[in-house]
């Protein structure tokens, strides 16, 4: 499974927002949303997310506590209700500027959730240059 393509839907006044029909049927019943040390969000199938949690939980204490308590404890499990919708909570949408609108980014085994506003910007500044060069090292 491979999460692929962008989307954009709005918060309604309740903080519920559509996600992309594309991705419902991938996501399952039960999934993931946490905080990213970008300011962004990142949706995981709940199989995904055990393996990221059997990866986070191999860290030593002295690393692995602060960045535990940063993703984990910022995390919320999600389901989608009867029109394809979550909400999402405040703490989440202030670290990643969401006010209103919402780009879903299909990025592999995630789904990442930004700002509109964030993510045009991050399109706009995109170095071409660099990426091809680092595809370049690796083969691709």
């Amino acid at each position: 499974m491979s999460f692929v393509g962008s989307y954009s839907h709005s918060l309604d006044a309740k903080k519920r927002v559509f996600i992309p029909a594309k991705y419902r049927e991938e996501l399952g019943e039960v999934f993931y949303i946490t905080r990213k040390f970008d300011t962004y969000l990142s949706i995981y199938t709940e199989d995904d997310w055990n393996i990221y949690l059997e990866k986070i939980e191999k860290l030593p204490e002295s690393i692995g506590a602060e960045i535990q308590d940063f993703i984990l404890g910022g995390a919320q499990k999600c389901s989608l209700d009867s029109n394809g919708r979550i909400i999402i909570e405040d703490r989440l949408l202030k670290h990643a500027m969401i006010n209103k609108n919402v780009v879903f980014v299909g990025a592999g085994k995630q789904i990442r959730v930004w700002a509109e506003e964030l993510w045009c910007e991050r399109e706009e500044k995109r170095d071409f240059e660099k990426m091809r060069q680092t595809l370049a090292e690796y083969g691709l």
